[in-house]
């Protein structure tokens, strides 16, 4: 099942509508749409905010293969296909995740 799939099911099971969603993760309702269409893919911190909105850890969205490896590499992978795409500040953020620092940034 792809992550857009298990977001929709969270957010039925859940009662939450995609303006409410957009409210609760910080996202824009037209960015949140797109993502949820498949239209664009969403950077970690994307999925970690609905994570958060939908009160389920972040390996909930990982596909299986991706279950298997640590928190660490499933980082470090994201970091590496869209890194150009993340600002210092969020580079920042998961430097300091991957190290043990990052629980009150």
């Amino acid at each position: 099942m792809e992550w857009s799939q298990k977001v929709h099911e969270l957010m039925k099971k859940k009662g939450v509508n995609q303006k409410q969603l957009s409210k609760l993760s910080g996202i824009a309702e037209s960015s949140l749409s797109r993502y949820l269409k498949g239209d664009i893919v969403p950077r970690m911190d994307v999925i970690v905010n609905i994570a958060k909105a939908l009160q389920v850890e972040t390996d909930y969205f990982l596909d299986e293969d991706e279950r298997g490896q640590s928190a660490y590499n499933a980082i470090a992978t994201a970091i590496a296909r869209k890194g150009d795409e993340l600002s210092s500040e969020e580079k920042n953020k998961l430097i300091a995740l991957l190290l043990g620092g990052g629980k009150n940034v």
